[in-house]
């Protein structure tokens, strides 16, 4: 089982790193900063999913910016909170990356710009998706993980 271990974390940290190689082609940041970016792009999208993929409007679904109502800045101190950092060392790398237009600054926090209309967007996020779809099946051949065939009906897929 230590060899299984060993592969599936390679294979899920190899897939991190890609991640940040990925974006930071586009966005230059450091590791902490893509942590930071992370925590404020998917604290809005989590709001948005949570009654479920199923519940999104068609509005909302494509690379249209969400509207200004539902994107709601995330405090310097909640970045802390999730992402496990220093309060101190968010407030650094905020203020660097709201310096260099990566975030913005709102009076009740940061967040960060919709990027999926900028033209990298989507050539990135299908390289993700590339990478992320690698990655499960490294796991699966590792039997890691296992398909769950009504799994897709959960989504609205047959």
């Amino acid at each position: 089982m230590e060899r299984e271990l060993r592969l599936c974390g390679f294979a899920l940290l190899n897939h991190y790193l890609t991640i940040h190689q990925v974006i930071a082609e586009y966005v230059s940041l450091r590791p902490v900063e893509l942590l930071i970016l992370i925590a404020t792009t998917t604290g809005n999208v989590q709001r948005t999913l949570r009654p479920g993929p199923e519940a999104l409007p068609d509005a909302l679904r494509g690379s249209k910016p969400l509207p200004p109502g539902m994107v709601v800045p995330m405090s310097r101190r909640a970045i802390a909170r999730v992402t496990g950092l220093p309060t101190e060392t968010v407030r650094r790398h905020v203020d660097s990356m709201v310096k260099r237009g990566i975030l913005v600054s709102m009076p009740k926090g940061v967040l960060a710009p919709g990027r999926l209309t900028e033209d990298w967007a989507a050539a990135a996020t299908l390289r993700l998706i590339e990478s992320h779809a690698a990655c499960t099946e490294q796991l699966i051949a590792l039997k890691a993980v296992t398909l769950q065939p009504n799994r897709a009906d959960k989504f609205g897929k047959a």
